[in-house]
């Protein structure tokens, strides 16, 4: 019978040390969370509410310093984060929600600093960023996708900065060099080696595009200006170059005065280009030479 009543005297003073408590009850004594008119560090869990009274979060505190699972919620009643803290900093697993209970955001902490791969959702569940940490500096690869999960972006970060792989970067300036002595195709083969390592530069199109026209073909290098301009709209370059290798599919071909109608598109494209701050004589130059005919005359006053 001693023992019995033992057991259940241990049992209350183990709840009663960690007990819940409201988070208005407790206030900070010196960095540490204590009962408000008491000194000595809190011990136990505590829950935070709205007006409503509904829970708002919840938490333990030892020694005064949160520790273990942090969960907030939305007033729906959806967590809205769910966070492992260690001596009152963030340490372990961290989760944060959207309104509707997705999954927002994951990672890793240690020790109050981000670590490991983070990623990053849609709303509507798919993967939307991946990215890569160290000691809670940004490194590695960074990518964005589509919600049909294609890669968008990718970069490569060092010591917070974004930039691109060595690798990438090498060929880049191989294929650089290579156009610079006029060597077409083995450019081309650098630019396409590149582009397997990293599918979302916008400039490297526009690169490969002008090799491309180099080579007389035109139909290709118009390929790779929409992606260019799929990738960024606001291309200027590569809204003056499709519209010269639009109407260079139809010169190269031996016709010389192409109708209004076969430069429409072509000079649609200098007239953005212009728009978006192009000066350049080329692009005025091409306007002039096929564009001006596409002008609707005016009509003669009677």
């Amino acid at each position: 019978m001693k023992k019995l009543t033992l057991l259940i005297s241990l049992s209350l003073l183990s709840a009663l040390a960690f007990s819940q408590i409201n988070i208005t009850e407790l206030e900070r004594v010196e960095g540490l969370w204590a009962k408000k008119g008491d000194s000595k560090p809190y011990n136990g869990d505590f829950k935070e509410t709205f007006e409503d009274g509904k829970t708002k979060g919840t938490g333990t505190f030892v020694d005064g310093q949160l520790e273990g699972l942090r969960i907030q919620y939305f007033l729906n009643g959806n967590k809205r984060t769910e966070k492992n803290y260690k001596d009152s900093y963030p340490h372990g697993t961290a989760k944060e929600f959207y309104e509707n209970g997705t999954l927002k955001q994951v990672g890793e902490f240690v020790n109050n600093k981000e670590s490991g791969i983070w990623t990053i959702y849609y709303e509507s569940g798919e993967k939307h960023v991946e990215s890569e940490f160290v000691n809670g500096v940004q490194q590695g690869k960074y990518m964005e996708f589509s919600k049909a999960g294609e890669l968008l972006v990718l970069y490569f970060f060092r010591n917070g900065k974004a930039e691109y792989s060595d690798e990438f970067m090498e060929l880049i300036n191989k294929a650089s060099e290579m156009s610079g002595r006029f060597i077409p195709k083995e450019t081309i083969e650098l630019y396409d080696k590149a582009l397997e390592l990293n599918p979302t530069v916008a400039h490297v199109y526009l690169f490969r595009g002008t090799a491309y026209s180099n080579t007389f073909n035109f139909d290709k290098a118009i390929q790779d200006y929409n992606k260019a301009l799929e990738i960024n709209p606001n291309y200027m370059e590569a809204y003056a170059n499709r519209g010269s290798a639009k109407i260079n599919v139809f010169t190269s071909k031996g016709t010389l005065n192409p109708t209004p109608e076969q430069t429409k598109s072509a000079c649609e494209d200098f007239h953005k280009a212009k728009e978006l701050g192009d000066s350049s004589i080329g692009t005025e130059d091409m306007i002039y030479i096929h564009c001006n005919k596409n002008k609707p005359k005016k009509k003669k006053k009677k």
